[in-house]
């Protein structure tokens, strides 16, 4: 799953991509810097910048899949995942995603 950031019209935009690849998580800035792409993130609802990585909203990740059993599971072993590294927030509703920039 890909939580893409980019300019449109001058304005951050904020969009999901790659929804059925739940291997792997991150946030991309492309053409776009990180104060910028971080109002975006926290306007949108979806995420907060913190240093070189992005605090996630979990629920909101999940609203965007397609509902069904498999890829539900399939999130919720990304989820676990990400859990048993210590990416997850304290009280367990954001995911902390790596950033790549283009």
């Amino acid at each position: 799953m890909l939580v893409l950031v980019s300019l449109d019209a001058g304005n951050p935009r904020v969009a999901i991509a790659d929804r059925e690849n739940l291997n792997q998580l991150h946030v991309e800035f492309r053409g776009i810097d990180d104060t910028t792409a971080g109002e975006g993130l926290s306007a949108d609802g979806i995420g907060s910048m913190e240093g070189d990585h992005v605090w996630l909203d979990i629920a909101k990740l999940r609203a965007v899949g397609d509902a069904s059993d498999d890829w539900s599971d399939r999130f919720d072993a990304m989820v676990r995942y990400a859990q048993r590294n210590d990416w997850l927030d304290e009280q367990g509703m954001r995911v902390r995603a790596h950033v790549v920039r283009d």
